[in-house]
């Protein structure tokens, strides 16, 4: 297991305060977050680029903070690639293994060759090659000495969206295949949904929220939590038994499982929200009349902002849309179920 233990480090006027994680063996982990906000930092802390300037670093009870960088078995991924352009791609996956073990790892080498599948790319220098081939290269280099963990730095933010796609699904194998504990950062929430067994979201130097993929999802514990993983329909009120009477006084029928204080906030994910000109008959306990004000076709959906008293989005597919021929102040009824309103 590796253990962030109340983690602090001070860079100019970024800090990042008071990190504690526990990675489990063999997990893929992926903390998300914004730009800036320190995920980078702790990846560079774990590799020994900096000493924090508090707490504990351990891998299966071994405390990494008294190991040089060299004497730490981690591999790290660069979302550059960081690739030798003098080298080969068989130099650069070589580079840094020592002369005399070479020969030991041959099999683990060609092992790594087959699964990243580059065998063909073995003779050419990386700037021959696209973006998604340079960062198989850079992650067979990262694995070649079988680390302990294995650091993912923005791997795909520079990749194309079909070439991300298909590396997600190559990452998604090599770790089932290798079982390498995994740190992977991002500031793409789908990216880390995809991936990740668990998720810790990370803002302004602080780790805000761990879970797993479907909690993050499902449950944030914050507005920025909502907001970051696309929410959308974000409102504050009153809880009031079981229902939460909003700032206009509109009232939503929500299901709660805990104690909570009486002001909140809800949030309702677009997808969960069902759109009619005529009102359903549903079980559902949440029903309004509204007016359509504005439509965003983003491709295969349309986002759709209806007035319901509130601005709440909605999505619905493209076949939906035409088949409903809606326009532009077209009356229409929005319904949801209690249990889709998220509570916090």
């Amino acid at each position: 297991m590796l253990e962030l233990k109340n983690l602090y480090k001070t860079l100019g006027d970024f800090k990042l305060q008071d990190i504690n994680l526990e990675i489990k063996d063999g997990e893929y982990f992926v903390i998300l977050g914004p730009t800036g906000t320190g995920k980078t930092v702790i990846l560079e802390i774990i590799a020994g680029m900096y000493h924090p300037d508090q707490g504990n670093l351990f891998y299966n009870s071994r405390n990494y903070d008294k190991l040089l960088p060299e004497e730490r078995k981690v591999g790290f991924v660069y979302q550059d690639f960081a690739l030798f352009p003098h080298l080969n791609v068989k130099k650069n996956i070589e580079f840094g293994i020592h002369t005399e073990i070479r020969g030991e790892i041959k099999e683990r080498l060609n092992s790594l060759i087959k699964l990243l599948n580059i065998a063909h790319l073995l003779d050419r220098y990386p700037s021959t090659l696209s973006g998604g081939e340079q960062q198989r290269v850079a992650i067979a280099r990262a694995l070649v000495t079988e680390p302990e963990i294995l650091l993912l730095d923005e791997p795909l933010s520079s990749l194309d969206p079909q070439t991300k796609e298909n590396l997600q699904r190559e990452l998604i194998k090599i770790h089932e295949s290798l079982k390498t504990t995994t740190l992977h950062i991002t500031h793409d929430f789908k990216e880390a949904l995809f991936l990740a067994d668990r998720i810790a979201v990370m803002h302004n130097g602080r780790i805000i929220q761990v879970g797993t993929p479907k909690e993050i999802f499902s449950t944030p514990e914050s507005v920025f939590v909502a907001n970051f993983v696309g929410m959308e329909n974000i409102f504050q009120g009153k809880l009031d038994d079981k229902k939460v009477i909003l700032d206009n006084g509109l009232e939503i029928d929500v299901v709660i499982k805990s104690r909570i204080n009486e002001n909140v906030y809800i949030a309702i994910r677009p997808e969960n929200i069902l759109l009619s000109k005529k009102r359903l008959k549903s079980s559902a306990r949440n029903v309004f009349k509204g007016k359509l004000l504005h439509v965003m076709d983003q491709g295969a959906l349309y986002k759709l902002t209806i007035d319901i008293g509130v601005l709440i989005n909605v999505f619905i597919t493209n076949q939906s849309y035409n088949e409903m021929n809606y326009k532009i102040g077209d009356e229409t009824w929005v319904t949801f179920k209690a249990s889709a309103v998220h509570v916090f």
